[in-house]
Protein backbone atom coordinates (compact mmCIF):
# COMPACT_ATOMS: atom_id res chain seq x y z
CA UNK A 1 0.00 0.00 0.00
CA UNK A 2 1.59 3.48 -1.23
CA UNK A 3 1.75 5.87 1.62
CA UNK A 4 -0.67 8.40 -0.07
CA UNK A 5 -3.06 5.17 0.18
CA UNK A 6 -2.52 4.62 3.36
CA UNK A 7 -3.03 8.17 4.51
CA UNK A 8 -6.00 8.68 2.70
CA UNK A 9 -7.29 5.43 4.24
CA UNK A 10 -6.57 6.42 7.80
CA UNK A 11 -7.95 10.28 7.26
CA UNK A 12 -11.09 8.41 6.16
CA UNK A 13 -11.14 6.50 9.61
CA UNK A 14 -10.91 9.33 11.42
CA UNK A 15 -13.55 10.81 9.71
CA UNK A 16 -15.80 8.17 10.69
CA UNK A 17 -14.73 7.93 14.04
CA UNK A 18 -15.52 11.69 14.59
CA UNK A 19 -18.95 11.08 12.61
CA UNK A 20 -19.84 8.13 15.23
CA UNK A 21 -18.70 10.58 17.83
CA UNK A 22 -21.29 13.10 16.94
CA UNK A 23 -23.86 10.89 16.74
CA UNK A 24 -23.54 9.68 19.84
CA UNK A 25 -23.56 13.06 21.50
CA UNK A 26 -26.49 14.02 18.93
CA UNK A 27 -27.93 11.05 21.06
CA UNK A 28 -27.40 11.65 24.24
CA UNK A 29 -28.49 15.06 23.91
CA UNK A 30 -31.52 13.91 21.95
CA UNK A 31 -32.53 11.90 25.28
CA UNK A 32 -31.44 14.58 27.62
CA UNK A 33 -33.64 16.89 26.10
CA UNK A 34 -36.53 14.77 25.44
CA UNK A 35 -36.76 13.57 29.18
CA UNK A 36 -36.08 17.71 30.20
CA UNK A 37 -38.80 18.64 28.15
CA UNK A 38 -41.04 15.94 27.57
CA UNK A 39 -41.48 14.26 24.17
CA UNK A 40 -39.88 16.53 22.01
CA UNK A 41 -38.91 15.27 18.55
CA UNK A 42 -35.46 13.24 17.84
CA UNK A 43 -33.10 14.68 15.46
CA UNK A 44 -32.85 12.49 12.20
CA UNK A 45 -29.38 10.64 12.04
CA UNK A 46 -28.23 9.28 8.95
CA UNK A 47 -28.70 5.64 8.40
CA UNK A 48 -26.05 5.62 5.91
CA UNK A 49 -23.20 6.74 8.14
CA UNK A 50 -20.95 3.71 8.97
CA UNK A 51 -20.11 3.83 12.75
CA UNK A 52 -17.22 1.05 12.86
CA UNK A 53 -13.58 2.05 11.64
CA UNK A 54 -12.55 0.45 8.38
CA UNK A 55 -10.30 -2.78 9.35
CA UNK A 56 -7.71 -1.10 7.75
CA UNK A 57 -7.28 1.37 10.64
CA UNK A 58 -6.33 -0.79 13.37
CA UNK A 59 -4.20 -2.74 11.23
CA UNK A 60 -2.18 0.69 10.17
CA UNK A 61 -2.53 1.42 14.19
CA UNK A 62 -0.98 -1.98 15.17
CA UNK A 63 1.74 -1.78 12.89
CA UNK A 64 2.73 2.14 13.95
CA UNK A 65 6.12 0.82 15.55
CA UNK A 66 7.78 3.76 16.81
CA UNK A 67 11.27 2.70 15.77
CA UNK A 68 10.16 2.50 11.95
CA UNK A 69 8.40 5.53 12.34
CA UNK A 70 11.85 7.46 13.53
CA UNK A 71 13.93 5.54 10.85
CA UNK A 72 11.85 6.40 8.35
CA UNK A 73 11.90 10.23 9.15
CA UNK A 74 15.36 10.57 10.07
CA UNK A 75 17.82 12.56 8.75
CA UNK A 76 21.43 11.06 7.53
CA UNK A 77 24.19 12.90 9.69
CA UNK A 78 26.01 13.96 6.43
CA UNK A 79 22.85 15.50 5.61
CA UNK A 80 22.59 17.29 8.79
CA UNK A 81 26.52 18.46 8.41
CA UNK A 82 26.26 19.66 4.89
CA UNK A 83 22.70 21.59 6.09
CA UNK A 84 24.15 23.09 8.85
CA UNK A 85 27.14 24.46 6.76
CA UNK A 86 24.55 26.11 3.68
CA UNK A 87 23.09 28.06 7.00
CA UNK A 88 25.79 29.42 8.38
CA UNK A 89 26.99 30.30 4.82
CA UNK A 90 24.01 31.98 4.36
CA UNK A 91 24.26 33.92 7.67
CA UNK A 92 27.44 34.67 7.29
CA UNK A 93 27.10 36.19 3.67
CA UNK A 94 23.49 37.64 4.94
CA UNK A 95 25.46 39.73 7.67
CA UNK A 96 28.43 40.48 5.25
CA UNK A 97 25.87 42.43 3.23
CA UNK A 98 24.37 44.04 5.87
CA UNK A 99 27.74 45.26 6.84
CA UNK A 100 28.46 47.03 4.00
CA UNK A 101 24.48 48.50 3.74
CA UNK A 102 25.46 49.86 6.90
CA UNK A 103 29.29 51.56 5.82
CA UNK A 104 27.78 52.33 2.82
CA UNK A 105 24.85 54.40 4.30
CA UNK A 106 27.12 56.21 6.79
CA UNK A 107 29.22 57.06 4.34
CA UNK A 108 27.14 58.88 2.29
CA UNK A 109 25.21 60.08 5.51
CA UNK A 110 28.79 61.30 6.64
CA UNK A 111 29.88 62.67 3.92
CA UNK A 112 27.43 65.15 2.69
CA UNK A 113 27.83 67.10 6.17
CA UNK A 114 31.80 68.27 4.75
Amino acid sequence: MSDRLAELVRQRALVQEHLAWLNREIAAAAESSKSAAGSAPAPLLPAAVNTAPPATASIEAKSADPDEIIARYQATPANVKQDVRKGCLLYFAAAFLLLGLVVTVLYFTLSQGH
